[in-house]
């Protein structure tokens, strides 16, 4: 049985399908992870290559790769949304989790670099949590 999931960028003009049985799931702290992700991590599952599909708007594909470093990022041209890529070995499509339109399967989850981790950056249970907008942002 083919268990696919589909993702895509916010103005969908890019539509992927992958198989849904990702490796593993990484929270990436780096500096660089923060500035291209413009988050206080990356949240990237990790695929085999030969399971990504585009279903449509690949032209608008574009990628950013780091002229010193081994990084990547694909992203929409018309909306800066992030896309899978494939690694620089091919081994592995790397696909941002927000991308998907469902829950993933994953394997193994893990938060990495957490030495470059900010101070702003909390912890789960120093978070208050709420559905929505909290009543302080009405002042």
């Amino acid at each position: 049985m083919d268990d696919r999931v589909t993702g895509g960028c916010l103005c969908a003009s890019v539509e992927y399908s992958i198989q849904n049985d990702f490796r593993f799931l990484l929270f990436c702290h780096c500096e660089q992870c923060r500035q291209i992700s413009g988050s206080a991590h990356a949240s990237n599952l990790f695929s085999a290559t030969d399971s990504l599909t585009w279903i449509k708007g690949k032209d608008l594909v574009k990628s950013f790769h780091h002229p010193k470093r081994d990084f990547t990022k694909a992203f929409c041209r018309q909306c800066g949304s992030g896309l899978p890529y494939i690694s620089a070995s091919g081994a592995m499509v790397i696909v941002p989790a927000g991308s998907l339109k469902a829950e993933p399967k994953v394997i193994k989850k893990a938060k990495v670099f957490l030495c470059e981790r900010t101070s702003w950056t909390p912890s789960v249970s120093e978070t208050a949590e709420f559905e929505n907008f909290p009543d302080y942002f009405d002042d």
